[in-house]
């Protein structure tokens, strides 16, 4: 692949879930964030959206459509990037990063491998490598909640899996099969390519879905949910339902102004948090359900 092709947006966000799963039907990759950059905002009013294509897509079709959203697409232009472009920017390594019993790490060149304490994630695809408090919040419950034997988790699922950063940390711990999902194939494809570089591919069950609308088991022993705070209270009640009684899950991806209102509808349920893990204004939170 020489090329990405890469078309930016501003959507508001009554129409952004809508638009973005037309893009994902395109085997696009999507970024959104706060176009305002308003940290304190619990639901930001509009995005800034960059879709990415390896192939280049049909713009005069994917202009007729956005015109039903009363988008202007006079100014829409697709931007063609050589692939070696983002190689440059990104050149410069991430250092390795060490959390809880494990060392985290781009790649394998001069580093003296151990595979029960290195994983192996690159940071190209940009789909989380522990460095953000937000995946390294969740690795680092995880590690604790390993520590006290007592804890026996068989049935496990993450949710957003990204680089598969998550699942291959649970892997490690708890020597089982992990479910993943995505509703990104780019990450899909990621998750797998990670899960074999770090000889887990057999016990990671990848697979393109939307958060716990369909999972392969009832009820789980652990979830991890590393998302925005509007999903999760979105997702709230299929959390609940598919949390085995005394399962735990971990929730990261939510601002310290949002923990309460997460808590308040949580607990509401009958979940019960048992720890709180802050950095940099971001928090993760484990919530056990029943006593």
């Amino acid at each position: 692949m020489l090329y990405t092709w890469i078309l930016k947006l501003k959507l508001k966000d009554k129409f952004r879930e809508e638009i973005e799963e037309y893009f994902l039907s395109l085997n696009a990759s999507i970024s959104s964030i706060d176009a305002e950059n308003n940290l304190n905002t619990l639901k930001p009013i509009l995005f800034e959206t960059n879709i990415f294509f390896k192939d280049k897509p049909n713009i005069t079709l994917i202009k007729k459509y956005l015109v039903n959203f009363k988008i202007n697409t006079n100014k829409l232009v697709l931007i063609k990037k050589e692939n070696k472009e983002f190689k440059f920017k990104n050149n410069r390594r991430l250092e390795p990063i060490s959390i809880g019993r494990f060392i985290f790490n781009e790649e394998k060149i001069n580093l003296k491998y151990n595979i029960a304490k290195n994983i192996i994630i690159p940071a190209a695809a940009g789909f989380g490598t522990g460095h953000h408090p937000t995946t390294g919040g969740i690795i680092f419950i995880l590690n604790k909640i390993n520590f006290h034997k007592n804890i026996k988790n068989k049935d496990i699922i993450d949710i957003g899996c990204g680089s598969g950063i998550l699942g291959i940390v649970m892997a490690k711990l708890w020597r089982r099969n992990i479910e993943l999902i995505d509703i990104d194939f780019l990450a899909i494809k990621t998750s797998s390519y990670n899960g074999k570089i770090n000889f887990l591919h057999r016990n990671l069950n990848i697979k393109k879905g939307d958060g716990l609308n369909i999972t392969q088991k009832q009820k789980y022993d652990l979830i991890t949910i590393n998302i925005l705070a509007i999903p999760i209270l979105k997702s709230a009640y299929l959390i609940n339902k598919k949390l085995k009684y005394k399962g735990r899950v971990i929730i990261s991806g939510i601002l310290h102004s949002q923990i309460f209102m997460i808590l308040n509808k949580l607990r509401s349920m009958g979940l019960v948090l048992e720890m709180q893990y802050s950095k940099n204004n971001w928090s993760t939170l484990l919530l056990k359900k029943g006593n």
